[in-house]
């Protein structure tokens, strides 16, 4: 019976904050470094983005996408002098992050307590005998 929790959390003897944030909160590599880079540069565009990461606008905005939904970025309008508009993004306060990852990671272990508790020998000898057939 697989659980939904973080994604190879346990797979490092030591993981780091970068690491607990990209398992507990499911991110790609590409939508951490795009988060990491706006906590060192807040409130910066794709444009500023792209040039500071050195990598396509399209795939920093299909992170920020990600980010957006997950609730670790927002995104404000800005009208530009000139006429137009883009959008610059801020991530969430590390605080903040901090307290969706705890959290997180309570209803997790939560839920992993939840079915230790329920476990029977029985249970077990059934789940070992469908594994062999």
């Amino acid at each position: 019976m697989p659980i939904d929790g973080p994604t190879g959390l346990f797979e490092v003897a030591e993981p780091d904050f970068e690491y607990i944030v990209k398992c507990v909160l499911k991110l790609t590599i590409s939508e951490l470094e795009v988060y990491l880079t706006l906590i060192e540069n807040p409130g910066i565009g794709v444009d500023e983005l792209s040039e500071i990461m050195r990598k396509d606008r399209s795939g920093i905005y299909r992170s920020l996408q990600t980010l957006l939904e997950k609730g670790l970025v927002k995104r404000e309008y800005r009208i530009l002098k000139h006429g137009g508009y883009k959008y610059i993004y801020t991530p969430l306060e590390i605080d903040t992050l901090k307290a969706i990852l705890k959290e997180e990671l309570e209803r997790w272990f939560k839920r992993l307590n939840e079915v230790v508790d329920k476990f029977t020998l029985d249970e077990f000898k059934g789940e070992t005998k469908e594994a062999e057939t």
